[in-house]
């Protein structure tokens, strides 16, 4: 056998797959629909070509020839042999799976399983990826330019529909963000923003030099400028924490008196420049949110259009009450919505139940659909998903508070742009646990 070819082989298929992951990184920020569709179609294409090594490789026929099956067995091996969050996960997909065969509208349930899907195979391919630093940082760079796209894209988009120029109305909230949500373009950039954040000062405590990589700093600024034009109220909350939990973690890192003035300093200035230049728009949802709430005790008049905040407490209220009629146990995968809206009709919020909203919160959706038990699950999964990460801990509980945060102001694993995006991150975070320990140990 000629080894040095064979090793060869073994290399391209490793760098293929470092890659594959890569780009799954990259599309995050960018593919809102399909991304089933696409897990599939790179899965066929990875085991045809690791099919093709293990032959070039003159391994036996049983190895390649039951590939799938051995992949598989070794997936729910490493799933049952290191617990936590992929096992979790796991479980969790089977929950909602047997929540299909009591739910009311069976055809529906049957359609949203394959969105639930992402809690079974994003699992199963981590649960087989063994990281390294090298891979690591790919995917932390190839999400980063996916944020980079996602920005770049909007602001084109934007600037089209304002016939190339510059009209305020086309560059803010819903006409900004181009394919996704306010609220969800403003998360996945935020963990975008940390990301590159975390590998900045990784580069610097390294080589004590930013040399070809300031396009890093840049996309700092635009990421924060993106952010404050979306103004969506979550993500202007969960970004002013992390700028000023970043700030505290530097701080710690380099204890350089002269640094952290100047960090300090240069991050209020920003901070301030865009609060002023930007900030307008985000200012005016806060204020008609704060009376909205000040207010909600003069609404009488329940056919009357109401504030984004007010409609949230009237699907909250009513969301529990309908969790309450289930006797916590939920109504079935695809059948909560149906439930929120049959209690919105009996307390006749007709304004509200006209908007055929579902929960504008994760934990209440995902009781609707399973009961108590799916909302134990869901805490179990991000409480164990920052826990043990060493000096990345801070970074880690950060990006839960995230999750967290926007789960309590939107059904976020109830579309595509949020499930697929923060299933991924946590498998990431779980699968990657040593790594993220080893590579950002300063």
């Amino acid at each position: 056998m000629n080894y040095p070819s064979s090793n060869n082989i073994v290399y391209k298929r490793k760098r293929l797959y470092d890659y594959a992951l890569a780009m799954l990184a990259l599309l995050m920020p960018l593919v809102v629909k399909g991304f089933p569709v696409l897990i599939v179609i790179a899965a066929t294409i990875g085991i045809a070509y690791f099919f093709r090594a293990y032959q070039r490789l003159g391994k036996p026929k049983k190895d390649y020839y039951i590939l799938p099956y051995n992949l598989l067995k070794d997936a729910f091996v490493n799933i049952f042999k290191f617990k936590g969050p992929l096992l979790l996960m796991v479980i969790l997909f089977f929950v909602y799976f047997a929540s299909t065969f009591i739910s009311f509208n069976k055809s529906l349930a049957f359609q949203k399983i394959i969105l639930k899907s992402c809690y079974l195979y994003f699992p199963i391919i981590f649960s087989l990826t063994k990281w390294d630093k090298s891979r690591l940082l790919l995917v932390l760079d190839f999400f980063i330019y996916g944020c980079c796209l996602q920005v770049l894209i909007s602001l084109l988009d934007a600037f089209w529909a304002s016939g190339f120029q510059f009209n305020s109305f086309e560059f803010t909230y819903v006409n900004l963000s181009f394919n996704l949500h306010p609220g969800y373009a403003a998360f996945l950039v935020n963990i975008g923003f940390i990301f590159n954040s975390i590998r900045i000062i990784s580069l610097y405590k390294e080589k004590s030099s930013l040399s070809g990589n300031w396009w890093r700093l840049i996309a700092l600024v635009g990421f924060l400028a993106y952010i404050m034009l979306l103004s969506s109220k979550a993500g202007i909350l969960t970004i002013m924490v992390t700028i000023v939990t970043l700030i505290v973690y530097t701080l710690i890192i380099f204890r350089s008196l002269k640094f952290s003035i100047f960090l300090i300093l240069f991050s209020l200035i920003i901070v301030s420049m865009f609060s002023y230049t930007f900030g307008g728009r985000a200012l005016i949802r806060y204020n008609r949110m704060k009376n909205s709430i000040e207010k909600k005790q003069e609404l009488t008049d329940k056919t009357k259009k109401i504030s984004s905040s007010n409609i949230r407490l009237v699907l909250w209220k009513n969301s529990w009450e309908a969790i309450k009629k289930s006797n916590y146990l939920g109504y079935g995968l695809g059948s909560g919505k149906k439930a929120l809206q049959n209690n919105l009709k009996i307390n006749e919020e007709k304004f509200v139940f006209g908007l055929n909203h579902n929960a504008h919160n994760q934990f209440l959706e995902i009781m609707l659909s399973i009961g108590f038990v799916g909302f134990l699950f869901l805490i179990s999964i991000l409480l164990t998903s920052f826990i043990g990460f060493g000096q990345f801990t801070t970074i880690s509980m950060l990006l839960i508070f995230i999750i967290t945060v926007n789960f309590g102001v939107e059904s976020m694993m109830e579309k595509q742009s949020g499930s697929i995006p923060i299933v991924w991150l946590l498998c990431l975070l779980a699968s990657g646990k040593p790594i993220f320990k080893s590579v950002f140990k300063f």
